[in-house]
């Protein structure tokens, strides 16, 4: 997956955080399997979770709700397949 982030004359800051070393360590993993720098992986998905916030976590919910009904909806009890087609 490419993500390009395009910005225009956008002021860059400089900011210090303390993370538990095991999230460090998965992040840095993550990142790498993307072929980018920790910096760019922690900048993509804190601005996905900025842009995107309730609407992208509201999405991924729904998403694995369906997952778990499955994708279509089985009558229970004796059916044959033309009644399967009509529900």
């Amino acid at each position: 997956m490419c993500v390009t982030l395009k910005y225009v004359k956008t002021q860059k800051r400089n900011v210090t955080i303390a993370l538990p070393a095991e999230l460090v360590r998965e992040a840095k993993a993550r990142a790498a399997k993307q072929g980018i720098s920790l910096n760019a992986w922690i900048h993509e998905n804190l601005d996905r979770a900025v842009r995107f916030g309730d609407n992208y976590i509201t999405a991924g919910e729904k998403f694995l709700h369906a997952s778990k009904d499955g994708l279509y909806k089985v009558p229970k009890g004796k059916w044959n397949r033309d009644e399967l087609y009509r529900t």
